[in-house]
């Protein structure tokens, strides 16, 4: 059985992941591997809100000391909007366009 901890502490998202020990001979629990994009699907799954991965792992389950991680995440904060601003009327001046300049071809000289 897999044991998916999360505790939030300190503004993070703590989440401990151990999953069950795979042998050869046991046909009962298969070969996994859990990574930082499952994580991140479990946690939406569970409704729990989080910013960007601090710390990362690779859990795997076919020796011993890979089978369990722990993950540390931002937690997710709300920034206030600034208050918007006065509404301000921009008007659109008329200004003579300004006068292109012509290119004037040279002259050949002759002597």
């Amino acid at each position: 059985m897999m044991t998916f901890d999360v505790e939030e502490k300190e503004g993070k998202v703590i989440v401990f992941v151990q999953i069950p020990h795979h042998e050869r001979q046991d046909k009962g629990a298969p070969r996994q591997r859990f990574a930082t994009e499952d994580v991140v699907l479990e946690l939406v799954s569970r409704g729990v809100e989080h910013g960007e991965a601090i710390q990362t792992a690779t859990v795997k389950n076919w020796r011993e000391h890979t089978r369990q991680g722990t993950w540390i995440f931002e937690k997710k904060t709300i920034k206030p909007l600034d208050k918007p601003a006065e509404k301000v009327i921009l008007t659109k001046e008329n200004k003579p366009a300004p006068k292109k300049r012509k290119s004037r071809a040279k002259k050949k000289t002759t002597k």
